[in-house]
């Protein structure tokens, strides 16, 4: 493991809901470069994990940084700008705005970011919406795309603002074996090229392409799986270490993917 300062940095982090503590002092340091997968049952605290240390949720106890900001010394003013500009968000849905079309989807961070001027903005849009295989559907309505296409459309909004991580919940969640693929694929492109990435996911087939796997139970990370780079020649192997993996961490409660 590199020793440089980790881009992800959280230390002793807590999260309590009226009462209930959903995170028990969690420490999860990523670094540059990594694409790291997180697992656990149903509850285990994964979702609030990744909405607590992008700033989504504030934290109870305990500290966060992203790249080298300490979000507990932020406003909300800040918090909200440091989202926009260093971080970026796939969702399992992708809470697309249905009143805009799919570019304006697209532009939308960046316009809110002030970062340039809009047809600068629907240049470096399209660009990735051709990337991405989508820019056909630039001035359509968000009614009017598939599953994998409004995915590629949300990986395309994340990126807009060139973010130095992407915090990715159950992206391939809602999709079918060969959308989920095609999304991976992207995502594993965009890692590669120097993007660190952080996945929440029940799927070993995501868990495959990970750098790290780690596990969650009862709002703690209670293993870290470090797996190294993926080929694609490695992926079944990798998939069936995953699978064992999860077997001996929880045996009856691992719903694994196909390759």
């Amino acid at each position: 493991m590199t020793t440089s300062t980790p881009v992800l940095d959280a230390r002793g982090l807590t999260k309590a809901f009226d009462g209930t503590t959903v995170l028990h002092g969690v420490d999860l340091q990523v670094h540059d470069g990594e694409l790291v997968a997180v697992m656990g049952p149903s509850g285990s605290g994964k979702s609030t994990l990744l909405h607590t240390i992008s700033g989504m949720d504030t934290m109870t106890g305990g500290t966060v940084s992203v790249a080298g900001q300490d979000l507990g010394s932020l406003s909300q003013k800040q918090l909200a700008r440091l989202r926009l500009t260093t971080m970026g968000f796939v969702f399992q849905h992708g809470h697309l705005l249905t009143n805009l079309c799919l570019l304006d989807n697209v532009v939308l961070p960046a316009y809110l970011a002030c970062l340039a001027p809009r047809e600068e903005l629907n240049r470096r849009a399209l660009a990735l919406m051709e990337r991405m295989g989508v820019a056909g559907l630039a001035t359509r309505d968000v009614s009017e795309a598939s599953g994998g296409q409004l995915q590629r459309i949300g990986i395309c909004r994340a990126l807009i603002n060139e973010p130095t991580i992407v915090l990715g919940d159950e992206p391939t969640g809602a999709l079918d074996s060969t959308a989920a693929a095609e999304v991976l694929d992207i995502l594993g492109e965009i890692n590669a090229e120097g993007t660190t990435v952080v996945l929440v996911t029940h799927d070993a087939t995501v868990a495959a392409r990970a750098d790290r796997v780690l596990y969650m139970v009862d709002g703690r990370i209670v293993a870290d799986r470090q797996q190294g780079r993926c080929a694609a020649v490695d992926l079944e192997r990798r998939h069936g270490g995953v699978a064992a993996w999860l077997t001996e961490l929880q045996p009856r409660s691992a719903v694994l993917g196909p390759v």
